[in-house]
């Protein structure tokens, strides 16, 4: 465990989304959260309007992440929030509750609108290499968390995290942050 005693910046980071697939759903908010060693926190979030186009939604994603036009009116695409999103994530670790998920929507939404996966970041030319490594709670928490399951409002209640707080890119960021940090004491001992 020494990198988590050396390390300079952590990035957490969530995505809600329009539905469960990534190849045909769309990103509707995201969050991205840095710490750093001195327990400066950052945190970066916005909510991004979907397209809509037939199929790339489920009525149920929209409806359990809260998502309604009249809210999300004047929100920008994805296409506008995608250079920040890549600048934000290009070192790692980079964090996420249940992270494959996350990664393989930010890195279909990039895909979609022009940018390459590279070797590093270059805006310029719409390359972007997400940090590294890719930290899972899902699979931290099963590894330090005496719970039956791994989901986040599982272990809310587990820590005592209020499970109203789902489903929202914000503070689902927070409260991922809050279970890593649990599982890494939990690993210190």
């Amino acid at each position: 465990m020494s990198n988590m005693r050396n390390y300079s910046q952590l990035v957490f980071f969530d995505t809600e989304t329009t539905s469960l697939d990534a190849d045909r759903g769309e990103i509707i908010s995201v969050c991205v959260m840095t710490e750093d060693a001195s327990g400066t926190i950052n945190t970066w979030q916005t909510k991004v309007m979907p397209k809509l186009k037939k199929g790339s939604y489920s009525q149920k994603a929209l409806d359990i992440n809260g998502f309604s036009i009249s809210e999300w009116k004047g929100s920008p695409s994805f296409e506008e929030i995608a250079t920040d999103l890549v600048w934000k994530m290009r070192f790692g670790p980079i964090i996420a509750h249940n992270a494959q998920f996350d990664v393989n929507f930010i890195t279909s939404e990039l895909n979609r609108c022009g940018w390459k996966s590279g070797y590093r970041t270059d805006i310029a030319s719409k390359e972007y290499r997400l940090g590294y490594p890719v930290i899972d709670t899902v699979s931290l928490s099963w590894l330090c968390m005496p719970t039956e399951k791994q989901n986040l409002n599982v272990l809310r209640e587990h820590i005592g995290i209020d499970t109203s707080r789902a489903h929202r890119a914000d503070t689902d960021v927070e409260d991922t942050r809050i279970v890593f940090w649990k599982c890494v004491e939990k690993l210190l001992l």
